[in-house]
């Protein structure tokens, strides 16, 4: 695999933890990340905002969206 290419990752559970520490490091790669929560407009809105906040300060590619994995239309929606 060339290092240098650029992959585009979809992490879930970025909301915190280790999902949210992978889906920094995959976009300080120099990635284009998706970081994947549930609940983006209520109880993660300020998750949300954090991983938005750090996009813009790191200049790196790091676009959270709402996706729950357990739910069928959610994953088949691709989340939003």
């Amino acid at each position: 695999m060339n290092a240098d290419r650029k992959h585009i990752i979809l992490v879930t559970g970025a909301s915190s933890g280790f999902g949210a520490l992978s889906a920094r490091a995959l976009a300080r790669a120099g990635h284009i990340v998706y970081a994947s929560m549930r609940d983006t407009a209520g109880r993660n809105a300020a998750q949300v905002q954090a991983a938005r906040n750090y996009a813009s300060e790191h200049g790196v590619d790091l676009r959270p969206i709402d996706l729950d994995v357990q739910s069928q239309p959610s994953a088949q929606g691709g989340g939003t």
